[in-house]
Formats: C-alpha cells, sequence, structure tokens
C-alpha cells in the first residue's frame, strides 16, 4: 500500500486525516509527543506523498524542498491542508514545496481525488524515469556494440592481413623459386605459413567464443581429465612453435606439476582456451632469452594453474581494463594482438566459476593465476587430454 506522510499540527484536522486516510493507506507520522512537529532531520522514513498544514509547512518548508529534491525526477507531492484566511501565508512557499491544496474545512471526496490525482502523478513520473532509464540502458548498449564493431572491424584489418600476406609471400616464394629453395628453406617457409594460417583459425575462434559467450550459447560441459597429461600435451605444442623462433629471440618454457596425475572434472574446451591464451601472452610478451614457468597445483577441491614470464609486465593504470574485449596494455608498443585473450580468459574461468588473479610489475614480468572448482572424477575410464 502507498504510505502517506502527515505534516499536520492542527489536532483536529490530523485526527480526521488520518480516520480517513488510513482506510486505503498507510499513514507515517514523524514521532512526537506534542502536537508541534520541532524536529524532521532524523525523519527518513519512505512515503509516496505527504500532507502538510500551513504551521508544519512555515517551519519545515527547506525540509520539504529538500525531500523533493532528494527524489527528483521523481515527482514527491505534497498536498497543503490551509484555511483561507492562511492562504496569503503559505503562497510564500506554495510553489517551491506544495503541488496542491485544498481549503479546510475538510470534504472527504474532494480530499480522496486530490489524493488519488497526486499519486497518479507520482506514478507516471516514476514510470517515465524507468523509460528514460531503459533508453539510457538501451543507447549505451548501443554505443557498446558499435565500439565493438569498430574495434572488431579495426583487429579485421590488421590482425588477419598480417597472417594473410606472410601466407601470400611464402607461397609466392614457393611458387616462383621452389626449385632453387633447399629442402630446409621449403620446409621453413611451409611452416611459417601454417602457423600463419592458424593463427587466422584461432582469431576466428576467438571472436566466435566471445560472442556465444555474451549472447548466453556457450555449451558447458564437464568431463573427466588427467590435468598433467592435459597440460604436458599441451606444452609439448607450444615448444614445437617455439623451436621456430629466431634463438636471438628464444623464450624458454618450463612446465612444474606438483603430482604425477589429478584427475578432476572440467570443459576441456574451455580449459584449454584458458591456458592456450595465458601461455601465449606469456611468450609473446616475455623478454628475449627469459623463461615462461607454468605450474599446476592441486588440492581436493580445486585446480590452481600459475602462469609466469619475465617480461614486459603491466602498468598499474592498465590493470582495471585489462579483462575487457579489445582491450590492450598501453605499452606492448608493436607486439602484435588482438586484445581478446585475457577477456576469453576471463569469461571461461567465470562459467567454471572459478577466480583469475595476477601480480605485475611494468619492465619484470607478471604472474597469472586461475583456480577452479572440480568435481572428483568416479570409477568411469578417463577421457584423453585431446579430447
Amino acid at each position: 500500500m502507498t504510505q502517506i506522510l502527515l505534516l499536520v499540527e492542527q489536532r483536529e484536522n490530523r485526527r480526521l486525516l488520518l480516520e480517513w486516510l488510513a482506510v486505503n493507506y498507510v499513514v507515517v507520522l514523524p514521532d512526537s509527543t506534542t502536537d508541534r512537529i520541532n524536529d524532521l532531520s532524523q525523519f527518513d522514513r519512505a512515503f509516496g506523498m505527504g500532507i502538510i498544514d500551513g504551521l508544519a509547512l512555515k517551519r519545515h518548508w527547506q525540509w520539504v524542498a529538500d525531500r523533493k529534491q532528494a527524489e527528483h525526477p521523481v515527482c514527491l507531492p505534497f498536498l497543503l491542508i490551509t484555511s483561507r484566511s492562511d492562504v496569503g501565508m503559505a503562497t510564500q512557499f506554495l510553489w517551491q514545496t506544495v503541488d496542491d491544496l485544498i481549503i479546510a474545512p475538510i470534504e472527504k471526496v474532494e480530499l480522496q481525488a486530490r489524493v488519488e490525482i497526486l499519486l497518479r502523478s507520482r506514478q507516471l513520473s516514476l514510470t517515465l524515469k524507468l523509460s528514460r532509464d531503459q533508453l539510457d540502458r538501451t543507447l549505451q548498449t548501443a554505443q557498446e556494440l558499435n565500439e565493438v564493431k569498430t574495434s572488431l572491424l579495426y583487429m579485421i584489418s590488421h590482425d588477419v592481413r598480417n597472417p594473410l600476406n606472410i601466407i601470400l609471400g611464402t607461397t609466392q616464394v614457393l611458387s616462383k623459386y621452389k626449385q632453387r629453395l633447399t629442402d630446409e628453406k621449403q620446409q621453413e617457409l611451409i611452416d611459417k605459413a601454417q602457423t600463419a594460417a592458424n593463427n587466422i583459425d584461432r582469431l576466428l575462434e576467438d571472436v566466435l567464443l566471445i560472442s556465444k559467450v555474451e549472447s548466453g550459447k556457450i555449451a558447458f560441459s564437464l568431463q573427466p581429465l588427467d590435468l598433467v597429461k592435459f597440460c604436458n600435451e599441451l606444452v609439448e605444442n607450444f615448444q614445437s612453435s617455439l623451436k621456430l623462433k629466431s634463438q636471438t629471440d628464444a623464450v624458454t618454457l618450463v612446465f612444474v606439476s606438483h603430482a604425477e596425475s589429478a584427475n578432476a572434472c572440467l570443459d576441456a574446451s574451455l580449459l584449454r582456451r584458458i591456458l592456450i591464451n595465458l601461455l601465449s601472452n606469456a611468450i609473446k610478451y616475455s623478454s628475449p632469452n627469459s623463461q615462461v614457468t607454468f605450474e599446476l597445483n592441486f588440492t581436493e577441491t580445486e585446480a590452481i594453474f600459475s602462469v609466469q614470464d619475465e617480461g614486459i609486465g603491466i602498468p598499474a593504470k592498465d590493470r582495471e581494463g585489462l579483462f575487457n574485449s579489445f582491450y590492450r596494455a598501453t605499452n606492448v608498443g608493436q607486439i602484435p594482438g588482438t586484445g581478446l585473450g585475457l577477456s576469453i580468459v576471463k569469461k571461461c574461468v567465470d562459467l567454471h566459476e572459478g577466480q583469475i588473479t595476477f601480480v605485475s610489475q611494468e619492465g619484470v614480468g607478471s604472474k597469472f593465476t586461475v583456480t577452479l572448482p572440480i568435481s572428483q572424477v568416479s570409477s568411469e575410464p578417463v577421457l584423453p587430454a585431446t579430447s
């Protein structure tokens, strides 16, 4: 029921109003041991409209004005009860604080009509505010979608074009000069083209995953995994890729497991996305001839993965937005990237109801730690790590 605040010092009017209004509304009265309402500074109860008489208005008009302002743009209506002789006195506060007035002696039908009209005004203002808030949210969403679209087009034009150029360049070289190239050089060019194609494929998969997660269409399926085997196979794939790098830029990847086997139920596809992105970032942003350490810890209830590098680190000003899509730190320079990796990691961790934390020092390196709750594996056979 709607609550109506009654600020009426004239005793008979207060009694009459309380009797009439209590039938259809909750009547709120300020605490007072006398007829005179002396202090409203501590009164903080919510109400839908107020009814006030001239004596109370003269003493508390500023409080009324403040309460109305606090509710703006929602209308908080006040109805003034006054005698005909006091209308002149009340008009000095009328336009600042009062939305309507009624002349005593009060007629019940007139009171009910004016109260309903004022409450309807409040309800309309509430509806307008909700509509405006919804419109603001819609505009904000449209703006964010437009920014995502712009970022996506920028990413496609740069991060797809570069590997495409590599593929085109290597195929042209192979086509024109294949007879002059050694078998080793031919294989090197083929490996470069294949790596570039894999980069495009992973980029498209990342964009598709972001879209599925944000639309709520991502599949989430827990399955038994041997995490040590899973991580070892992942590291082997990365180490094969690292062999293609120039020795002057060599990065060593080290895997440390604190158990010979660790069986748990997790989503293999999402876990792979988490670890691939963390390891890729660690290697990409590492200093030449440095080490990336990938560590697996295991408890009865959690699997804990950490990836530590000795790279460029993350500036303090960039840490807050680090998990936003398309966000990149300001110190990445010419190092290529889409700004999707950590956003995908965060979304995959959230789907597992896990946690990701990091510590970083610019110019020294970063360590990311992912903690995922696990379900213990039953007696069913453990699926291969590549499933």
